[in-house]
């Protein structure tokens, strides 16, 4: 178990209130403004502005062709037609909880997959509990698509626990997805309370998968039949609210997740399956391996930097598949957004059950947002100030 100081986010806490960590954004900006050399990619793609956006966590597509997308901090969600003009009145709003703009806000978004004949967007976001106190509950909602406009709110999942005064602003809610069952996964971190995460009984630092129409437990679930844990856990073990994306071949999930400040991994995430968190060893963490859950089969780190070495980690925001047919040069792979970085990579994925990194390469700069795909699969992906798409040469 963790012989631990202070917990992961209070460093972040006294980082940010010692300036130090302005200083280290500001070297991170400079290295991903030449980790690329500057030049063309080299997979045949270029990058092509689509719209300003205003921190935009996540994006999702319309099977029409309409992008919508989520301000994380105004609470907005925006639609962007398929001529590409933005809508000039949000599609809706949500009041959401941030607290000095770190991981809370409006962070997940996703279309029905009988979008066409339901109309219905979801939406994963941590609500405000009182504007006097910084704690807020993490809550997914649904709006109904009316001529561009979200109407007929309704609470899908709201019983959630409320975030610990102790620890404003730091891992409670992360992606929602739908997976290729049409169950609603989303992800939800530990609430820098490492604590509670081996406790079965509540959600916190779990995978939950659950029903689209009442956020009731997929009828599946691997502990569905257990009356004493929660039955929404389809995995446990994480630490971020991290993101997750489906193989379009096995729907395998895929999800990140920053372990520890050393260690930060991509996961293949099962049923039941724990990825280790709390359980990862002695701070400060130098062993990627140890603990006995299931390991990462891919560790991130900076470029310079190994997997264990202190603060390597890269902070995945974005993940999502591309295809050969689309992109030639890029092949089929995995695309990584990275918000400390700024970079978008490309893994490559071989192996009977696609669990061997192959490849790692740097495809391009200023990525440190959400990555989708449209219906006819171009890479759309966002940055604090727009959303772009990947066009081949």
């Amino acid at each position: 178990m963790i012989n631990s100081p202070p917990s992961i986010c209070a460093m972040k806490r006294k980082t940010i209130t010692t300036g130090t960590l302005v200083v280290f954004s500001l070297l991170l900006l400079a290295f991903a403004g030449t980790a690329c050399g500057g030049g063309e990619s080299p997979f045949g793609v270029k990058s092509e502005r689509v719209t300003e956006a205003e921190r935009p966590a996540a994006i999702s597509f319309a099977p029409d062709g309409r992008l919508f997308y989520a301000e994380q901090f105004t609470g907005n969600i925006r639609v962007v037609d398929v001529d590409g003009q933005l809508q000039e009145e949000p599609f809706a709003h949500v009041d959401v909880a941030t607290y000095i703009e770190l991981d809370w806000g409006l962070t997940g978004l996703a279309l029905d997959p009988d979008f066409e004949t339901n109309h219905y967007v979801y939406v994963f976001l941590t609500e405000p509990i009182d504007p006097e106190t910084p704690v807020a509950r993490p809550l997914v909602v649904r709006f109904t698509d009316q001529n561009n406009q979200g109407v007929d709110r309704e609470v899908i999942v709201g019983d959630l626990p409320e975030t610990f005064p102790a620890t404003p602003g730091f891992n409670a809610n992360g992606s929602l997805h739908f997976g290729p069952d049409g169950f609603l996964y989303l992800s939800l971190g530990d609430y820098d309370t490492p604590g509670l995460v081996g406790d079965l009984t509540n959600p916190i630092g779990k995978m939950l998968r659950v029903s689209k129409e009442d956020g009731s437990p997929a009828e599946d679930n691997p502990f569905v039949d257990d009356p004493v844990v929660d039955q929404r856990i389809f995995a446990h073990g994480f630490r971020e609210p991290f993101d997750f994306a489906f193989h379009p071949e096995t729907g395998q999930v895929y999800g990140s997740d920053n372990t520890t400040v050393s260690c930060e991994t991509l996961n293949l995430i099962t049923a039941a399956g724990n990825c280790g968190w709390p359980d990862v060893g002695e701070f400060p963490y130098d062993d990627c391996q140890a603990g006995e859950g299931t390991k990462g089969i891919h560790l991130f780190a900076r470029e310079g930097m190994e997997p264990s070495d202190f603060l390597s980690f890269v902070l995945v925001s974005g993940l999502e598949f591309a295809s050969a047919d689309v992109y030639p040069l890029l092949g089929d792979a995995l695309l990584v957004c990275e918000s400390e970085t700024k970079l978008m990579r490309r893994l490559v994925l071989r192996g009977a059950n696609f669990d061997l990194v192959v490849e790692d390469d740097v495809v391009l700069k200023n990525c440190d947002g959400d990555i989708a795909t449209s219906p006819d699969g171009i890479v759309y992906y966002s940055n604090q100030t727009e959303i772009r798409r990947l066009i081949t040469d």
